[in-house]
């Protein structure tokens, strides 16, 4: 189930604030005890905001993913969704966080990951929150791809994240079919541009360096392209590498499960004296190094193509 945009053209603070928790927690796959917690937390978890914060929140959702721009996390999704995910998350560990705190302290910060889930930003958020890190989390902006906004779920787990919308390869099945190249590269030029300058003010830009999803769960290649990013005087790499989110929400599933996910967060490397290129190879290897066997990359795959 989803809320059409016809849905949410109409839907009023007072029934958005009970329908909710029911539809959220509609996506996941949940014993009958567990799914009434679940919803009876995801709702106590609004009962603080009132109508005026629940018809804000309802505008945002209505043209969240028109622009390609950057959308700040709003209140109301944020509480939500955070709640939401930690009926998901019972067992998970994250380490290294001294790393990504010494990083942001030390300049601009540009984050790689590995790319199993689309929950795998929202893991991220709520790990760092849960962690006496809620700072961290507010400063996270996550460069995220068409196919992030495409339904009012995705949209809603969006929502109570900070995202910088940004346009994909023609060659990915899910970027905006109608662009050509030259548009595309207009677009993601301008994501760039608005990365390095939200960096260079005290946040850190998280990408996910493969493109997409690893379709095998194993690390891939990153994209050349992402060099870009770190193109910012004083830039430094944090690796990050996610494990189990491939089973909390598995490819081609519309629901999630509650499975225990690992983050590891690696040492800052720095791009001066590198290079861009060599930077990247140097994050990638680092985020192999922190993977499980059965994520480490095939034999023989080039870290940055």
């Amino acid at each position: 189930m989803d809320f059409s945009q016809n849905i949410l053209d109409t839907l009023e603070p007072e029934m958005a604030r009970s329908l909710i928790p029911g539809w959220l927690c509609g996506f996941m796959e949940l014993e009958t005890a567990e799914m009434e917690a679940a919803v009876k937390g995801v709702a106590s978890s609004l009962s603080c905001f009132d109508d005026a914060a629940f018809a804000r929140s309802l505008a945002y959702l209505r043209t969240l993913g028109d622009e390609y721009t950057l959308y700040r996390a709003d209140p109301v999704a944020r509480k939500a969704t955070r709640a939401y995910m930690r009926v998901l998350m019972s067992g998970s560990e994250v380490s290294g966080i001294e790393n990504l705190r010494a990083a942001q302290e030390a300049g601009p910060t540009l984050l790689l990951c590995n790319h199993l889930a689309y929950c795998d930003t929202q893991i991220k958020d709520v790990l760092l929150a849960d962690s006496g890190a809620d700072d961290l989390a507010d400063k996270l902006i996550v460069v995220a791809g068409p196919k992030v906004y495409e339904d009012s779920f995705r949209r809603m787990a969006s929502m109570g994240l900070n995202t910088l919308k940004t346009a994909q390869s023609a060659a990915l099945s899910h970027n905006e079919k109608k662009m050509g190249p030259r548009e595309i590269a207009a677009i993601a030029l301008g994501t760039v541009r608005l990365a390095h300058h939200h960096m260079n003010r005290d946040q850190m830009v998280l990408v996910y360096g493969e493109g997409s999803r690893s379709r095998t769960r194993r690390l891939g290649p990153f994209i050349k392209a992402v060099r870009k990013y770190v193109q910012v005087e004083g830039c430094q790499i944090v690796p990050l590498a996610i494990s189990g989110s491939q089973q909390m929400m598995p490819l081609g599933r519309p629901t999630m499960s509650a499975v225990p996910v690992q983050l590891r967060i690696g040492q800052p490397i720095e791009v001066e004296g590198l290079g861009a290129l060599a930077a990247m190879e140097a994050a990638w290897h680092s985020i192999a190094d922190m993977l499980p066997d059965d994520q480490k990359p095939d034999e023989g795959v080039e870290p940055v193509v």
